[in-house]
């Protein structure tokens, strides 16, 4: 079989684990709740116990363990492998997670911000497969990215690129919990499409953003229009994206991605209208196919390519 990694995704809500193969085929993979109320150390404890879980099935079949590679929410320090702050885990704070597992677990162990492994996963195994130069957004409560250039992660001077979520897309618009004012976060999340639907109906009553979906779906009016005034400004994000980095492809993946065809035509139009011609019509805009592995397939790709196994 070759060398075998496990990849973790280290969600705030589920902490997915998985054996992954040097082809990137999931052998085996966990999932359990979080709880990242119960503090870091239970959190990073509880991961600990789930990767020597599966290293010691792994091992019982004959398969040695080589490396860790691990998704995590919030600004991480890649090279140190600390996490900086994280929005999901409010008591993260310079927590030098790296150093912990790898004092725990005896093996090299590799930290991403998540989107960032997410958009290796859908690079690797995914949508993107034979992609070098690409862009992945996530679309679910908020925004998150990656950014994929000779295919691997860009991670900027200080481990913080690929915050597409926080690019300005109304000067002024809704405050956004990064302090900035109307951020592409605040229009394209699912949390935004329920803001948008709300200050223009009547209707008092909760509603989420899935049940917008199936009303634009059948035919709803004003679901439609809010639908689409989403994909317009997802489109204005994306044309920056273009006209700044070029890239091949563009993946777009989280829980709006279900609602693809109420707003994938007025992203279009809006990108071809703002993005230079050439590239706009070349680069490649499709929907993620990892789904809830990618974050994990990404993480094991991380661990391959510091064990030189993979590119």
């Amino acid at each position: 079989m070759g060398p075998v990694v496990i990849g973790v995704d280290l969600g705030g809500t589920n902490l997915r684990t998985a054996l992954v193969s040097q082809n990137g085929e999931v052998v085996d993979k966990v999932k359990e709740p979080t709880r990242a109320s119960d503090g870091h150390a239970k959190v990073v404890q509880k991961l600990i116990e789930n990767i020597k879980a599966q290293q010691d099935s792994a091992l019982r079949k004959g398969t040695r363990i080589a490396a860790v590679g691990v998704g995590a929410p919030g600004v991480i320090h890649a090279g140190t492998g600390v996490v900086v702050k994280s929005p999901n885990f409010p008591d993260w704070n310079n927590l030098p997670l790296k150093k912990e597992l790898e004092a725990a677990l005896a093996l090299p162990v590799s930290i991403e911000n998540d989107a960032n492994a997410a958009a290796l996963g859908e690079q690797w195994r995914g949508a993107g497969r034979g992609i070098t130069s690409m862009i992945f957004l996530t679309l679910g409560t908020g925004v998150g990215g990656g950014i994929i250039l000779d295919g691997r992660i860009w991670p900027g001077a200080d481990g913080m690129a690929g915050e597409i979520g926080h690019m300005t897309i109304i000067p002024d618009g809704r405050r956004c919990g990064c302090g900035n004012t109307g951020c592409l976060e605040m229009y394209a999340s699912s949390r935004g499409i329920v803001m948008t639907y709300q200050e223009r109906s009547s209707r008092s009553k909760a509603i989420t953003s899935e049940e917008i979906y199936q009303a634009a779906r059948d035919g709803d009016v004003l679901a439609g229009d809010v639908m689409k005034g989403m994909g317009r400004l997802l489109g204005i994000g994306i044309a920056n994206l273009i006209n700044i980095f070029n890239p091949e492809m563009i993946v777009i993946g989280g829980g709006v991605k279900d609602a693809w065809p109420l707003f994938i035509e007025a992203t279009r139009e809006e990108i071809k209208k703002r993005a230079f011609e050439y590239p706009a019509a070349r680069t490649q805009i499709v929907p993620s196919v990892l789904g809830d592995d990618a974050g994990m397939i990404g993480a094991a790709a991380l661990a391959f390519q510091k064990l030189n196994a993979v590119h």
